[in-house]
């Protein structure tokens, strides 16, 4: 059922008597009597609401003669099942909704000695070569494809792929909030091995924690080994989603870098 069929009947059913006698024709076909004796309700007024729900395609009534049978147009009922059983169905937010609140949560409850330190790693197996990838993570070009995250784009992106050089991207939400993120590069091996400090700022401008990222490539032909080793410390109070965002963030990046690289 299309859309613009569903709300009318909704928001014919959605008027509470009208939703009592949906309920009662569910269970067996009524007179017009029999509906305003169960509504407790004159007959003229039960009337307006019955054409109302036949006008909407949600019942149907029968002229037989001087009779009026209404009944449930089970059609339109199995019709609106469908809409909202595809609604049901599950979509790819909602595990990553679900477990990144989920992460928040556990960060919250960290013990405020506690400076947040942890590693996290992510290994790819990407069908280029590693002078794509490589090329991906270094070339402005390339890298705005895949450096967001699903509901973000890349505002602006920088990384300078020598020792000393900045790095500092910027992530728009749909809404037009930005977030930025600086650090520098510590190690450059070309085609192989790149290290790099990067973290998100906080409104006063800074880090809301340490982050160190080792990107290792390996591979011959157009078989490529990734592995991302990130090291994170120094946690501030006000970093916890940035921090359980980290997970499930890269593994969106990844497979982002997947695509681009092979496609």
């Amino acid at each position: 059922m299309e859309a613009p069929q569903v709300q009318p009947q909704l928001a014919t059913i959605a008027e509470p008597t009208r939703f009592r006698i949906v309920q009662l024709l569910s269970t067996r076909a009524c007179t017009v009597g029999e509906v305003a004796e169960h509504l407790g309700a004159l007959q003229p007024q039960t009337t307006k609401h019955l054409q109302a729900l036949e006008a909407a395609g949600v019942i149907r009534v029968h002229r037989l003669g001087r009779r009026r049978v209404a009944r449930l147009d089970r059609g339109a009922m199995s019709a609106l099942s469908e809409f909202f059983g595809g609604l049901a169905s599950p979509a790819g937010d909602d595990t990553v909704l679900d477990e990144y609140e989920a992460a928040i949560v556990r960060e919250a409850a960290r013990p405020v000695a506690d400076d947040g330190a942890r590693t996290l790693e992510f290994d790819r197996q990407l069908a280029a070569t590693v002078s794509d990838v490589w090329r991906a993570w270094t070339e402005p070009e390339r890298a705005v494809r895949w450096w967001a995250p699903e509901h973000f784009e890349v505002d602006s992106w920088e990384l300078d792929p020598r020792p000393g050089g900045a790095v500092r991207f910027v992530l728009r939400e749909g809404a037009g909030a930005t977030y930025a993120s600086t650090g520098v590069v510590d190690e450059v091996e070309p085609g192989a091995r790149l290290v790099f400090r990067l973290a998100p700022v906080g409104a006063d401008g800074l880090p809301l924690f340490a982050a160190r990222h080792t990107v290792t490539l390996s591979g011959s032909g157009e078989a490529t080994a990734l592995r991302l080793r990130i090291d994170v410390s120094d946690v501030r109070a006000e970093a916890d989603p940035a921090v359980a965002g980290l997970e499930p963030g890269w593994t969106q990046l990844l497979d982002a870098l997947r695509l681009t690289v092979e496609s």
